[in-house]
């Protein structure tokens, strides 16, 4: 902890590389897939990525923390374009 009360967490987290691992791959499994339990169980994992990247990526701190943020936050926008597309065509 530092003289102004905030933890340094320099490296991320198994929990940030987790929730980033886990929304590129509900966009593969969202390319490939457009229905069916495939396509379903691809967009479970996506919302609960979503969840967790949300959670984890509350105040990155240092370029550490802001490169898989914004690969997670740029996956998201991607997940939820194929999700859509998936659900409205």
């Amino acid at each position: 902890m530092s003289a102004t009360g905030e933890t340094r967490r320099p490296a991320p987290g198994r929990g940030q590389i987790m929730a980033v691992l886990g929304l590129l791959a509900a966009v593969a499994i969202l390319y490939t897939h457009h229905d069916g339990l495939p396509f379903w169980l691809g967009a479970l994992t996506g919302v609960l990525a979503v969840l967790g990247h949300l959670v984890c990526f509350d105040a990155p701190r240092g370029l550490w923390q802001w490169l898989p943020a914004l690969v997670g936050f740029c996956a998201a926008f991607l997940f939820t374009g194929q999700f859509l597309r998936a659900l409205l065509s």
